[in-house]
């Protein structure tokens, strides 16, 4: 069997990819603000990406087969940035000391992060609809 948009299983991962980066990330900007203790103060979450590779060249000879895309292998906890603390003993999650601690969140990172993975899946979309498309053509010129 022909397949006629080869790059389609390479997009449509890196699509799901980056929709899972985005859901990271409105998760971080819905946290920025959230108190809590030394202990369950909410870190920043980062997705780490991996390369894919199919071993199907070794069993049919075909070259595309090798490309996979990328995948989200994990979503990590940011321990480089240390909770921010604030002296609020009236806070109901004040420690004994009367400390409260919030994430180290940049909610501009964060937006310059779903920028780029809003903007990633967008380029991914489009070149589905022009696989799609070259597909289409070459249907129709074997047609005629």
């Amino acid at each position: 069997m022909i397949n006629l948009i080869p790059a389609g299983n390479i997009t449509s991962g890196a699509l799901d990819a980056e929709r899972a980066r985005m859901d990271i990330v409105a998760n971080n900007l819905a946290n920025a603000q959230s108190a809590g203790t030394a202990n369950t103060v909410y870190q920043r979450r980062v997705a780490v990406f991996e390369s894919v590779l199919n071993d199907e060249i070794n069993n049919n000879g075909d070259a595309t087969a090798q490309l996979g895309g990328v995948k989200l292998t994990e979503v990590s906890v940011d321990k480089s940035r240390q909770p921010i603390q604030e002296y609020m003993p009236y806070h109901p999650d004040a420690d004994g000391d009367g400390m409260v601690y919030t994430p180290n969140i940049s909610p501009m990172e964060e937006m310059v992060d779903m920028i780029a993975a809003t903007r990633a899946y967008e380029a991914n979309l489009n070149m589905l609809k022009e696989s799609r498309k070259m597909a289409d053509n070459t249907i129709g010129i074997l047609k005629s």
